[in-house]
């Protein structure tokens, strides 16, 4: 078996029985495991559950002995779990995972660790969901055994809100602070002409404001899923100019270009116009803040059987750690308190679109943010 970061050997299940059945006889132990409050565990030097509390069993709707000789991203059904057939910690993306290296750094130094784990898993219908965790892994020696003692706590309340505080007292401030700004100068002016020119950069900038809270309140809704879903017939190639349009006079555009290539055949969509929009301006918000002056972004559609394709790239190619952590909810690169852009195409696209989000990026191609959506 192949890995591309922790070891990939793994216990025998009779070895992992063994374990649990002896811990468990302990009372201390299991009495001091059973007693927190979040998902904790026992992994043995392989990284493997042998025992667990009942919050990752209540959490999992699973029993202990599905659980026991597992690893934890394979017990939280984690997307990147199978990517390999030696299972979690193994594949490309365990590199920038926050529990495989908590785990891999208590076992190397022998003293505690803790970090933080964004993880993409799929609940009990399939779907696709993401969690935000702080982990410790506590070294722990019994009967001449290494062990880890492995926490969990779900901290995805907190990230959440510190993206909206981060929003809301940095972006939206800044939106408010320059539209007062434009009020202000209004009230200087007596030359009408010059008086239009403000009006009209007023209602540009206060669309802007606008539309930022109204993202923030669907994400919101999507989220806790009660946004609601109002699908219209249209000609996407309008809806596509339209957002274009949106996006030339941003700032972030300045002195580069955003090019539609497919604009001449008429493709007729059903779906939800407004999710579209915050779906496909994210992807050229992206674009545009990793392009550099006179660089070029480009919007381009297609029609597949059954289904319309609509993608946006820009000529830079990600770093790989980045690349590694595209669409978990709280990573971004803009800095602490952000990173809900890539996670909202994802969520708005897949679970209230029914289509398909993918990325690919590359030195060769560039970067490609591209949207799937059914025709129906």
């Amino acid at each position: 078996m192949r890995t591309h970061f922790a070891p990939y050997q793994r216990s025998t299940l009779d070895k992992t029985l063994k374990n649990y059945t002896e811990l468990r006889s302990v009372n201390y132990i299991s009495e001091l495991i059973a007693a927190l409050p979040y998902v904790a565990t026992i992994l043995d030097s392989n990284r493997q559950i042998v025992f667990s509390n009942n919050a990752l069993l209540k959490k999992m709707n699973l029993k202990i002995e599905d659980v026991i000789g597992q690893r934890t991203g394979e017990a939280l059904k984690c997307i990147y779990s199978s990517k390999m057939q030696a299972g979690c910690g193994t594949s490309e993306f365990c590199q920038v995972c926050g529990s495989a290296n908590a785990i891999l750094r208590c076992q190397d130094t022998g003293k505690t660790a803790t970090d933080e784990c964004r993880i993409r898993v799929l609940d009990e219908n399939g779907q696709e969901d993401s969690m935000d965790l702080e982990v410790t892994a506590t070294p722990f020696e019994w009967a001449n055994d290494k062990f880890v003692i492995f926490a969990a706590r779900d901290i995805s309340n907190e990230k959440r809100r510190e993206a909206l505080e981060r929003i809301f007292f940095h972006d939206v401030i800044n939106t408010a602070g320059a539209l007062q700004g434009v009020v202000d100068l209004l009230k200087q002016l007596d030359d009408p002409k010059k008086i239009k020119n403000f009006i009209d950069l007023l209602s540009i900038v206060s669309q802007d404001l606008t539309e930022e809270i109204l993202n923030q309140k669907s994400l919101l809704a999507a989220e806790n899923g009660d946004l609601a879903v109002e699908n219209l017939e249209f000609y996407l190639n309008e809806t596509l100019e339209h957002i274009i349009q949106e996006y030339r006079r941003h700032d972030i555009a300045m002195k580069k270009e955003i090019l539609f290539v497919n604009k001449d055949s008429e493709i007729t969509i059903n779906t939800d116009p407004v999710l579209l929009k915050r779906i496909l301006g994210n992807m050229i918000k992206n674009a545009l803040e990793a392009v550099n002056a006179e660089e070029r972004v480009t919007l381009n559609c297609n029609v597949n059987s059954g289904s319309v394709s609509i993608w946006v790239h820009n000529p830079g190619c990600m770093p790989d750690q980045v690349r590694k952590q595209i669409f978990q909810r709280s990573y971004s690169t803009k800095g602490k308190g952000r990173g809900l852009g890539t996670y909202s195409m994802k969520l708005l696209g897949e679970k209230y679109l029914k289509g398909k989000v993918s990325f690919s990026s590359s030195e060769e191609n560039g970067t490609i943010f591209s949207l799937e959506l059914p025709i129906i």
